[in-house]
C-alpha cells in the first residue's frame, strides 16, 4: 500500500540548519542509486504527469517537486516515499518548466530530513560540492524534456510555448492587447465618470477571469463625485481557509499625459501590460487546481496617480477576511534572459534593517533555481543588490555591461501596489519587476511592444524569443511561489 508523507518546507528553505540533523541512519551505507528507477525514463517538463517510483528495496525516496496529495487532492511542496522492500508507488507531479533534469533523492528507509542546496544554487552545484560528501543520501538523475509549441520557429519562442502554463501564451497575449489598433490603449484612467477604454478593458479581463473558473468581478469605487476607481478581480474560494485570502495582482492602468519623466504612454506595454498579462497566465494554471486558501487575482486601476484602486479595495475587504500573502507585477518582462536584472522586491522593511524577510527571499530563490538554470543568476544579482544597490538596477541603464542577473532582496523601495497591501495590512508582499527610471521610455509613447522586443536581443536569441523565456520564467515562478504559499504562507515577522 502506498505510503506519502508530505514534509514541511521549512526543511528546504533552512537547508543550511539541516547539515548535521540526520536519523538514526547516520552510519548506514548508502543507497545505490541503480536500486531505484523512475518511469518514465524521460519526464515532460512543465506538465503535471503521472509518474512511478520502482524501488528493488528497503528506501526513502524525496521528490523535491510539487506533488498531488492523493488523500487531501491539494498540491504539497515536497513528497517522502517510504519502501518496506522492493515496490512500486505512482504520484502525480509537475516536472520542471526549464531545466533539463529532476532528481530524486535516496536514502534509508524512514529517513524525513533531508540537508539540502542552498537556495541559489543548482541540484548540479549541491551533488559536486564538498558538502554533499558528507550527505547521507545518493540521488537519482531524470532526464525532463519540454515539448515546443508546434507552428513556431525557437526564435519565434517555441521552445516555452507548452505546459500547464506558457511564456508564449503571455507573449501572445500582451501581442494582441498591445496592438495600437486594439481598442485597449490609452487605459489612463478611469479619472470621469465614463472612460470607455479602460472599461472595454476591464471587462474584457472580467471575461477571462470567468472562462477560467473564477467568480469574475469589477468593482467600482467612488473617489469623488466626478470619478471612481475601476479594479478586475476574480476569486477561487479555498476549501480549507476561505477567509484567508492569496492574492496576485498587477495594474491595469497606464501612465496618464504629462507622467514624468516621458509625459505618458500610449500603450503602456511594460508598464503594465506585461505584468498584467504575467499574473493572467498564473491564474490560468492556478484555476487547474484546488487550494487550501480562497486565490484571488486583481488588476487594479489608479496605480500610476495614487493607487485609489487597491486602496479601495484594502477598504472594503470583508469582515473576518485576511490576506495571506501577495504577489505583484510591475513594468517586468525586459530583464533576464537579457543584460537587465530581474528585480524581485520583498516587503515590509522597516526601521532599516535588512533581512527582517528571510524566509520569503529564501523561498523565492528555491523555487526559481529549482524550476530554471539561474542559480548564477541569483548569485550576481544578491552581489549587485549588496554592493551597487537598488537604484542600479531599476534607474540605471547597464545592459552594455551584459550582466545576466536576478536578484532577489528585501526591499527599502516598494514603489507599486504590493506597497500599499504590506504597508496597510502587515502582509509579506513581494513584486517582479525590471528597469524602469534608467529607460527612455518609462511612463512614454515608445513604451510599447516593438521596444520590449528591441530590448531583449542578446548575442544568442532574438528579442521575442528571450521576451517569452522571461515571461516563461515569471508565469511559472508566480504560479509556484502561490502553490508554496497556499500550503505554507510567509507571514511578516519585521
Amino acid at each position: 500500500m502506498r505510503r506519502i508523507a508530505a514534509i514541511g518546507f521549512a526543511l528546504v528553505i533552512f537547508s543550511g540548519t539541516l547539515q548535521g540533523c540526520l536519523t538514526s541512519d547516520a552510519d548506514a551505507p548508502l543507497i545505490p542509486a541503480e536500486d531505484l528507477e523512475v518511469s518514465p525514463g524521460t519526464l515532460v517538463g512543465a506538465q503535471l504527469q503521472e509518474v512511478e517510483i520502482i524501488a528493488s528495496r528497503s528506501m526513502s525516496v524525496h521528490i523535491p517537486y510539487l506533488i498531488i496529495d492523493t488523500a487531501s487532492g491539494f498540491v504539497v511542496n515536497g513528497t517522502t516515499l517510504h519502501f518496506s522492500g522492493s515496490g512500486v508507488q505512482s504520484v502525480e507531479m509537475i516536472a520542471p518548466s526549464n531545466i533539463d533534469s529532476a532528481y530524486f533523492l535516496l536514502g534509508q528507509e524512514g529517513r524525513i530530513e533531508w540537508p539540502l542546496r542552498e537556495t541559489n544554487q543548482s541540484w548540479e552545484e549541491w551533488f559536486y560540492s564538498p558538502e554533499f560528501n558528507d550527505s547521507p543520501y545518493t540521488h537519482v538523475q531524470v532526464p525532463v524534456a519540454r515539448e515546443n509549441r508546434s507552428g513556431y520557429s525557437p526564435e519565434e519562442g517555441s521552445l516555452h510555448g507548452t505546459g500547464i502554463i506558457d511564456g508564449l501564451n503571455a507573449f501572445v497575449w500582451l501581442e494582441e492587447f498591445a496592438d495600437p489598433d486594439s481598442g485597449y490603449n490609452q487605459r489612463w484612467g478611469p479619472f470621469t465618470l465614463n472612460d470607455p477604454t479602460y472599461m472595454r478593458a476591464a471587462n474584457f479581463m472580467q471575461g477571462e477571469l470567468q472562462g477560467m473558473g473564477y467568480d469574475s468581478q469589477v468593482h467600482r469605487y467612488w473617489i469623488s463625485d466626478f470619478s471612481y476607481a475601476v479594479n478586475v478581480c476574480g476569486y477561487k474560494e479555498g476549501t480549507m481557509f476561505p477567509d484567508e485570502w492569496l492574492v496576485l495582482g498587477a495594474h491595469l492602468d497606464i501612465a496618464e499625459p504629462g507622467s514624468p519623466p516621458g509625459g505618458g504612454a500610449q500603450i503602456g506595454a511594460h508598464d503594465n501590460g506585461a505584468g498584467v498579462a504575467l499574473v493572467l497566465e498564473a491564474a490560468r494554471g492556478l484555476a487547474q487546481f484546488d487550494h487550501r486558501r480562497t486565490i484571488v487575482v486583481c488588476f487594479w486601476s489608479n496605480e500610476e496617480n495614487g493607487y485609489d484602486g487597491v486602496d479601495r479595495w484594502i477598504d472594503n475587504i470583508p469582515a473576518g477576511v485576511t490576506l495571506s500573502n501577495y504577489l505583484n507585477a510591475d513594468a517586468v518582462g525586459t530583464n533576464w534572459p537579457g543584460y537587465y536584472t530581474l528585480v524581485v522586491d520583498i516587503i515590509p522593511e522597516t526601521d532599516n534593517q535588512l533581512n527582517e524577510q528571510w524566509p520569503m527571499i529564501r523561498l523565492a530563490e528555491w523555487i526559481g533555481s529549482n524550476n530554471n538554470n539561474i542559480s548564477e543568476a541569483l548569485r550576481l544579482g544578491r552581489e549587485i543588490y549588496h554592493t551597487e544597490g537598488y537604484a542600479s538596477m531599476k534607474d540605471v541603464d547597464s545592459s552594455d555591461q551584459k550582466r545576466l542577473s536576478i536578484s532577489v532582496h528585501e526591499s527599502q523601495r516598494g514603489r507599486s501596489d504590493y506597497e500599499r497591501i504590506a504597508d496597510q495590512l502587515g502582509v509579506v508582499s513581494m513584486d517582479f519587476g525590471s528597469l524602469t527610471g534608467g529607460s527612455d521610455c518609462y511612463h512614454g509613447p515608445c513604451d510599447n511592444l516593438e521596444t520590449m522586443i528591441d530590448m531583449m536581443v542578446t548575442d544568442n536569441g532574438t528579442g521575442v524569443q528571450n521576451l517569452v523565456e522571461s515571461f516563461d520564467l515569471i508565469s511559472w515562478w508566480l504560479f509556484n511561489l502561490a502553490m508554496h504559499l497556499d500550503e505554507s504562507p510567509i507571514y511578516d515577522e519585521s
